[in-house]
């Protein structure tokens, strides 16, 4: 299996990180754990980046149409 490169937020407790979301890895996968803190100045720039790009959306090549009938007349 190749290698996957993922991040999740979580809390560390003593010698346990309580992630905030399911990995969906097996019980006893072996992983690299890298660890960052997070202020909460940089939660914040990172909940604001993600809606940005919420916001502007993704172009995914589609042509637009404006009404139904430049639709059929391809």
């Amino acid at each position: 299996m190749g290698a996957l490169k993922k991040i999740y937020k979580g809390t560390i407790e003593g010698n346990v990180i309580h992630l905030d979301e399911n990995t969906g890895f097996s019980v006893g996968t072996h992983a690299l754990v890298t660890l960052k803190t997070l202020s909460e100045a940089t939660q914040e720039d990172i909940q604001s980046r993600q809606l940005r790009l919420l916001d502007k959306g993704f172009s995914l090549g589609k042509k637009l149409y404006t009404n139904r009938e430049d639709l059929y007349a391809r």
